[in-house]
């Protein structure tokens, strides 16, 4: 359901008990498993008896936007099924399918039959957020519609899920647990805010409450968190302070004297010296004509007979080489720039994951740590780089106002949430508390 590296709506089949859970002894649960395959056939079938071809277009119009022939993914497939089975009202009865089969053949059921067709029957679906991961047994998440907080029993949730994470899914009651019901749909976290006010703003267009919207409009919904997922995606763009493309840039010098060299960075009073590893000297390149902290352009690194400058754009990179050279350009000899765009970076850590054969292999390790440090370098300036989801405000500026603290806060805690799902892979994560302290958000 997650980050994207969150992006687009996805689904995952929840640890419902439509699913096989081999680590589980109880051959209740199997017993169950069984009935529920078989019912939910017999349920499905019954369209055929009780819905006229009428019902089945307008089914088909309300979920797909469309009547004529539709290419769907399965995903989507999954979500109308469940959608026509547990809500779809036929046009004659007012009664879904579920309904009608409990209906027609209810005499017929063994006891534990009607206990499960009636426990779907009454499920709802919701809007819900993780807050917080019991794992190996569930998770507690916030109805954003309610605003309660209710802990669904779920073992595969709880070990696919982490905090932040916000979904479409539904939700039963059976022997007293709360139970994940449906594939559920990711609201990814960059649309979270703008979902919940259309939900609001038709809601109130409707004559309904928050909560009945919700539990009236699974069909909706799904439509609204796709269309505004291909939105976001089709206009994101991934922007420095100064509104230049990020790209990872690199200049590399020869360098002819290297205690010159120092003395000469050193004295430069756009360049801070850090901490280092042995043999080393690092710089930070900053802004001189502010007052308090200084945005971070980019890193300077000189040692052993070379020296790196890093930036995250080609302008800042030809500024960069324009202050080395022109200060010590007696000292430096240019052996080249090299230039990566973050679709580049994406599609050589989606090759790394790829079986290796060659021995020259970046080890898995040392990968996650590049990785970490690219991170690293990417977020040094982000408290201080306008961003569009401010305004074109800094994060600096934003949270001095109540809302833009708020605002502020939500790209925090959705970074967060991606940051998590990549430690769950495996990944090493980010962490954003020098980021919140710098902000003065480390207690939210």
């Amino acid at each position: 359901m997650y980050y994207c590296d969150g992006c687009g709506p996805k689904t995952r089949r929840k640890d419902s008990r439509l699913e096989e859970m081999p680590e589980n002894p109880d051959p209740k649960i199997d017993e169950d498993l069984e009935i529920l395959r078989r019912l939910c056939a017999d349920v499905l079938n019954g369209m055929e008896s009780w819905h006229t071809d009428s019902d089945r277009r307008r089914a088909k119009r309300y979920f797909f936007e469309a009547t004529s022939n539709i290419q769907a993914e399965e995903s989507e497939i999954n979500g109308f099924l469940q959608w026509y089975t547990y809500d779809f009202r036929d046009a004659a009865t007012r009664r879904t399918l579920l309904e009608h089969h409990l209906e027609t053949h209810g005499a017929q059921l063994t006891p534990r039959e009607r206990v499960l067709l009636e426990a779907l029957r009454d499920s709802w679906p919701g809007v819900f957020e993780a807050e917080t991961v019991e794992e190996g047994r569930g998770v507690h998440l916030r109805d954003l519609a309610s605003g309660e907080t209710i802990f669904v029993q779920d073992i595969t949730a709880s070990r696919e899920l982490v905090r932040g994470d916000c979904m479409l899914s539904r939700i039963e009651q059976l022997d007293g647990k709360l139970m994940f019901v449906s594939d559920f749909f990711s609201v990814p976290p960059a649309v979270k805010g703008e979902f919940l006010e259309l939900i609001d703003k038709d809601a109130r267009a409707a004559g309904q409450t928050r909560v009945e919207y919700v539990r009236r409009s699974g069909n909706l919904l799904y439509r609204k968190i796709r269309n505004l997922s291909d939105k976001w995606l089709k206009n994101l763009q991934v922007v420095n302070r100064e509104g230049d493309t990020v790209e990872f840039c690199r200049a590399d010098y020869s360098v002819l004297d290297e205690p010159a060299l120092l003395v000469k960075l050193r004295s430069l009073a756009e360049l801070k010296e850090e901490p280092g590893k042995p043999g080393e000297a690092h710089f930070a390149w900053l802004e001189t004509a502010v007052q308090g902290p200084r945005p971070v352009y980019g890193h300077v690194q000189a040692g052993g007979g070379h020296l790196f400058l890093e930036v995250q754009s080609r302008i800042r990179l030809q500024l960069g080489r324009g202050l080395l050279e022109s200060h010590a350009g007696g000292l430096l000899k240019h052996q080249g720039d090299a230039f990566q765009s973050l679709d580049e970076i994406k599609r050589q850590i989606a090759a790394s994951r790829e079986p290796r054969e060659r021995a020259e292999a970046i080890p898995a390790e040392v990968e996650r740590e590049m990785i970490l440090q690219m991170k690293a370098r990417h977020y040094a300036t982000w408290a201080d780089d306008p961003l569009p989801a401010l305004g074109g405000k800094t994060a600096r500026q934003a949270v001095k106002t109540k809302s833009g603290r708020n605002t502020v806060l939500d790209l925090i805690r959705s970074m967060e949430n991606g940051e998590a799902r990549r430690a769950k892979d495996g990944e090493l994560a980010f962490d954003f508390t020098p980021i919140r302290k710098t902000l003065g958000l480390e207690e939210d």
